[in-house]
């Protein structure tokens, strides 16, 4: 089996509702799986104790109390019973599928760290998971009404035990570590594979009201989200540039014209100390691949 790890906001208003949905969600795929709630929270432990979790809340915080993605890998890592580890955002809910997934990727025998979109989706009440029409209802809800969010948006991680190493101090929930988290993946040459097509995880649409902030553009200038926004600079992926993909039970290599020509692009950012070597083999790449359409339409 598999050990999920999260950090909450405190269990009060639509965070409490869509929180213990998500968590219901995940207890749902099997009694067998890893539960861990990593940092304090109002409502934490009598939460995990609901769903039979692990509540830890001794983690590396930011100058804002803040839990960082070095100090819950860690944490899950020390912790956690299982060599495979997947974090999750606490307000995605995670379908059954999910197990199958896990299955295919338990065959990798090395690093990787695979991903995948989510869908957006207004969750209102809460969901019993346990029962079977509840669960359906849902998904039948979900999959006519939820939107796919924009490839730069990344809510689950799933990886081997010891991938990630001295992973610096960025604050979960303040943008942009995830996409720091995919360029480091292709910088130390560890397969990014997307699990779009797998799994249909949908994320609970909620305000930004919480910890005395009222928007996204006040997370966005808190000092924590300066600091992340300092620390990544430009090093940022998204899900276009994961490298494999997950299709028909089997994960393959991305080998299509669209990845090849953005992944080009994307080398400089990925290994800058090459910038100038892939800068002109792009170019000559590109003209080789504009001699061969002119000498291809010469012959029309």
């Amino acid at each position: 089996m598999f050990t999920i790890f999260t950090t909450t906001k405190d269990f009060i208003g639509e965070f409490d509702i869509i929180q213990k949905n998500a968590l219901k969600s995940w207890r749902a795929l099997s009694e067998d799986i890893e539960i861990i709630l990593i940092g304090e929270s109002i409502g934490g432990q009598e939460v995990a104790k609901n769903i039979d979790g692990k509540y830890l809340t001794k983690v590396k915080t930011s100058h804002e109390n803040i839990p960082t993605i070095g100090g819950l890998f860690e944490i899950a890592e020390a912790n956690g019973k299982y060599d495979i580890l997947c974090y999750v955002n606490a307000d995605i809910i995670l379908p059954g599928s999910l197990l199958n997934v896990l299955e295919v990727l338990k065959k990798i025998n090395k690093r990787f760290l695979a991903v995948g979109h989510r869908w957006d989706l207004d969750v209102n009440e809460s969901i019993d998971f346990k029962r079977s029409n509840d669960t359906e209802k849902f998904w039948s809800y979900a999959k006519n009404e939820s939107i796919q969010h924009a490839p730069t948006g990344i809510d689950y991680f799933i990886f081997r035990k010891n991938t990630f190493k001295n992973i610096p101090p960025l604050a979960i929930g303040r943008f942009g570590w995830d996409n720091w988290l995919l360029w480091k993946t292709r910088r130390m040459r560890v397969p990014l594979i997307d699990l779009s097509d797998g799994i249909f995880a949908i994320h609970q649409n909620h305000s930004y009201n919480f910890k005395g902030f009222e928007s996204k553009n006040d997370v966005l200038s808190s000092n924590d989200g300066l600091l992340n926004r300092q620390v990544i600079g430009g090093n940022t992926l998204n899900l276009l540039d994961a490298n494999y993909y997950y299709s028909n039970s089997s994960i393959k290599k991305n080998n299509t014209k669209e990845f090849k020509n953005r992944n080009l692009g994307k080398l400089p950012v990925i290994f800058p100390e090459l910038s100038f070597l892939l800068t002109i083999y792009k170019k000559i790449y590109r003209r080789l691949i504009s001699f061969k359409l002119k000498r291809i339409f010469s012959f029309l």
